[in-house]
């Protein structure tokens, strides 16, 4: 059996659009991690989905505020990972998992 690779699946800063990033085509993965930090002094929301299935929608960023989720989702090979915000530069985003 393998051993598990922990890895940053993604980080960045969401704009309002994302065209998103697949996990490893030949590898499932285990989301455990999903930080997002808002850097304005406005409340952002914020969306994420995994495979086209939302993980949070339009989620409440507090001013200056950070959200942190463990969590234990498993994503599919080739399933896109996609972070958007109500404003771009806004918030950023570190998502952290097991390659299995």
């Amino acid at each position: 059996m393998a051993t598990p690779t922990v890895t940053l699946i993604r980080r960045g800063t969401a704009g309002t659009t994302d065209s998103g990033i697949s996990i490893t085509a030949s590898t499932a993965a285990i989301i455990t991690n999903v930080v997002l930090s808002n850097k304005t002094a406005n409340t952002r929301y914020v969306t994420l989905t995994i495979g086209g299935y939302s993980f949070c929608t339009s989620l409440q960023i507090p001013a200056n505020g950070t959200v942190n989720f463990d969590a234990r989702l498993v994503a599919n090979p080739s399933d896109l990972v996609v972070v958007t915000a109500d404003a771009a530069s806004a918030v950023d985003y570190f998502i952290s998992g097991i390659y299995q």
